[in-house]
């Protein structure tokens, strides 16, 4: 198959499929909820666009549409809906229509989506045990200190290689992730780290450095045991220029033997940007490249532009045990999403840190390469992430539309239908704003491989 079409069918299927289960399922909410609750149903599809195929069953039309990015429900009544019904309307029409429900079914109704996106995670995440799944390193690593960075938070504040972390301000810490994702979440923030030094317990103080493209936090703590095996090269960086590859791995930097990440970078900070000679392996092959370190300000320090590769391992676990980590998964990642939304709310994050289709398209077609539990694993985090995401309470997400109703109920009357319009419409060109910039970070991001994609899709086309 051309590598053009080969990556069509890995990274557009893959995307429509996850895409289509996430908004059918939340569609489907709202449209068992109001059925439930006999408000008039007017279509229900699978897709978008005009009609392929549909019939009406009483008063609901049901049926297919040409673009299979999940579902679309019409709900007599919805305030969403701008455009007026071309059918009569009756008395008994009136009565259910959405708006004229008590304010408890509404709020069940506009709440519904997420709330079936997040038991789809709880539903799902167990499965990826079941099934087994290569997991990050990270994620089953102890907290403990590998190496320190030289002039790093953690150097100044004392911590030390060895240092067991096991709480930091008073949250307890069970893995390297978890160390990881605290820092990553309070740049420039003093921290409070626990730890465990032979057979006494400690207390260091330290202020998290920060990356300040991304806003994120680092303390310098470096991963124990990780060979030095490069994931890949960053975009004009000096490794890229000299002809580094992904998956090289550095054994000798000036002659010195090389085991361990840590002690790679550690030379090439303490380079001071002089070159250097690296010697790596490639296919069972010594290579040797001459690499002059770039100063990067906003980390203080120097570096060659290489992204570290971090091992997997393999997990499998029996029902119970599966059914257990599944479930605290989601509940993971429900907890680190509103973490994560509150602090980009606030400004504590930056945007760049977002992604949007192009994002979630090459993380799923990572995933859909990966195998069906690998994928899932996926689905669990994305589903969550768009339950908790449509209940801020934000017009026109669907928490927009819960603020509005428990307004209503305060001031006991609608709100003037006007006003509604004009809130949803600056709403809608908010977010269509925001759709567009995290979108041109994702194709920044990803512009390389969506370049080679297009020129070859171009080949393949004979243009």
């Amino acid at each position: 198959m051309p590598e053009a079409l080969s990556t069509l069918f890995w990274v557009i299927i893959p995307f429509l499929v996850m895409l289509g289960i996430l908004i059918f399922v939340h569609e489907f909410g709202h449209f068992i909820t109001a059925k439930l609750f006999r408000v008039k149903v007017l279509h229900f599809a699978f897709g978008f666009g005009p009609w392929l195929i549909h019939k009406k069953i009483g008063e609901t039309e049901y049926g297919i549409k040409p673009f299979p990015i999940g579902g679309s429900v019409r709900v007599f009544g919805d305030p969403t809906e701008m455009d007026e019904s071309e059918e009569p309307v009756t008395a008994e029409d009136e009565k259910r229509a959405l708006y004229a429900q008590p304010i408890w079914k509404k709020l069940i109704i506009f709440g519904a989506g997420s709330i079936l996106n997040l038991a789809l995670g709880f539903a799902v995440a167990p499965s990826v045990y079941w099934l087994g799944i290569e997991r990050d390193y990270r994620e089953v690593a102890e907290a403990r200190v590998g190496a320190i960075y030289p002039d790093s938070p953690a150097e100044k504040s004392g911590l030390k290689p060895g240092d067991m972390i096991l709480a930091i301000n008073g949250k307890t810490i069970k893995s390297f992730q978890d160390l990881f994702t605290m820092e990553l979440l309070n740049p420039g923030k003093e921290m409070t780290y626990r730890i465990q030094r032979g057979n006494s317990v400690l207390e260091k103080k330290l202020v998290l450095a920060e990356y300040k493209e991304e806003k994120a936090g680092y303390s310098g703590i470096a991963l124990p045991g990780i060979e030095a095996i490069v994931a890949k090269t960053l975009k004009g960086g000096p490794a890229e220029k000299a002809g580094i590859r992904a998956d090289d791995k550095i054994v000798a930097i000036d002659g010195q033997p090389i085991h361990y990440w840590h002690e790679m970078s550690a030379l090439v900070q303490a380079s001071q940007g002089k070159e250097l000679e690296i010697e790596v392996l490639r296919n069972n092959q010594k290579l040797m490249f001459h690499i002059k370190p770039e100063y990067r300000e906003e980390e203080n320090r120097y570096l060659i532009g290489i992204e570290q590769k971090i091992p997997t391992v393999f997990v499998r676990y029996g029902f119970r045990e599966g059914l257990l980590a599944g479930f605290k998964d989601a509940y993971h990642w429900s907890k680190l999403t509103i973490i994560i939304a509150k602090k980009l709310i606030t400004g504590q994050l930056s945007l760049k840190t977002m992604s949007g289709p192009v994002g979630i398209a090459a993380l799923t077609s990572e995933g859909a390469r990966s195998g069906l539990s690998r994928f899932l694993s996926l689905l669990v985090i994305i589903t969550v992430n768009l339950g908790i995401i449509n209940l801020i309470p934000i017009p026109p997400l669907d928490g927009g539309h819960i603020l509005i109703t428990i307004l209503e109920g305060i001031i006991r009357k609608p709100i003037n239908k006007k006003i509604k319009e004009v809130i949803f419409q600056t709403m809608f060109i908010f977010f269509i704003a925001l759709l567009l910039l995290v979108t041109f970070n994702d194709i920044r991001r990803f512009q390389d491989p969506i370049i080679d994609w297009f020129k070859q899709l171009l080949k393949v086309l004979g243009i």
